[in-house]
């Protein structure tokens, strides 16, 4: 694929990039209605009327995408990027962390045109309609794609892991947010000089899915709520065997996060009195959980 030199550019307010075949545009808030006039009538009819109703929309969110059916438009991506968060903070058993959060605009822009993206698979007959977990899960996985590929790295890739452990700890009305478990299935199934040799989204998804184990809703409920117990400030009662079938993956997918909050220690010290570490159980720290954002 190749990607406008503009999209490289995130100091500038209006730019177009590519979606496979077709283009996004990509905008600042400020620009609203000059971005707007880049828009054929087709296209401007299945958006907002006003520029009051895209902010009411957009509310606090530091961006947000909006597709639409058009032969060679995918979809517009507003920015609004004093609304972007610099860090996370949680609150873990009394103790307040604060997780910095690096390049935040670009990853806002990869995630949603990573949205534009899952749609483009549906088209293509990959997918049926999504939900909106599988939604955000593919815009993450695009994330994870795109910046293995400009930057070389899995920096913002374990960063966008991290992030969302961290919101999930913080309210879990953000579990249709928790992409998690797809996220690990890739970043443990292909090194970055894998994920490198995939020119396009769309065959990274299609050499992944063959492998892939997803989760249902049941699933995701019991996940949510052994989230709340385990991380919850206001969950006093120690029921060491609450949901004890599900405490081996809550561990897998939290313990990366953990390490890098809390450091080594730290974390087998917070694992254990959570009961979600026995004596009988190696400890170790993958130093790719690690990596600096």
């Amino acid at each position: 694929m190749i990607w406008l030199a503009l999209a490289l550019n995130l100091n500038v307010s209006l730019f177009w990039t590519d979606i496979g075949s077709k283009q996004a545009l990509v905008c600042h808030v400020s620009v609203l209605q000059t971005c707007l006039n880049q828009l054929s009538p087709h296209v401007r009819q299945q958006l907002p009327n006003t520029q009051a109703d895209f902010r009411h929309e957009l509310g606090r969110r530091g961006a947000m995408v909006l597709a639409v059916d058009d032969e060679d438009i995918s979809g517009l991506v507003l920015l609004a990027p004093s609304h972007l968060p610099e860090s996370v903070v949680v609150d873990l058993s009394g103790s307040i962390y604060s997780f910095d959060l690096a390049q935040q605009k670009q990853m806002t822009l990869w995630h949603e045109l990573g949205h534009l993206e899952a749609k483009r698979l549906v088209e293509q007959g990959m997918f049926k309609p999504l939900s909106e977990f599988q939604h955000e899960w593919l815009a993450d996985s695009y994330l994870i794609w795109r910046s293995a590929k400009e930057r070389k790295s899995l920096d913002l890739a374990w960063q966008q892991y991290h992030r969302r452990n961290l919101d999930v700890i913080k309210d879990v009305s953000f579990m249709s947010h928790w992409s998690v478990p797809m996220l690990d299935q890739i970043l443990q199934r292909y090194s970055l000089e894998e994920l490198n040799k995939f020119d396009k989204f769309g065959d990274l998804i299609a050499d992944l899915l063959p492998h892939l184990i997803f989760l249902n809703q049941d699933e995701l409920n019991e996940f949510s709520s052994l989230i709340h117990r385990t991380f919850s400030p206001q969950a006093f009662m120690n029921l060491p065997n609450y949901m004890y079938w599900r405490k081996p993956a809550l561990r897998k997918y939290f313990e990366p996060t953990l390490v890098s909050l809390l450091g080594g220690e730290g974390a087998q010290q917070w694992l254990q009195e959570q009961s979600l570490l026995t004596d009988a159980e190696p400890f170790s720290v993958d130093p790719a959980f690690l990596a600096e954002p």
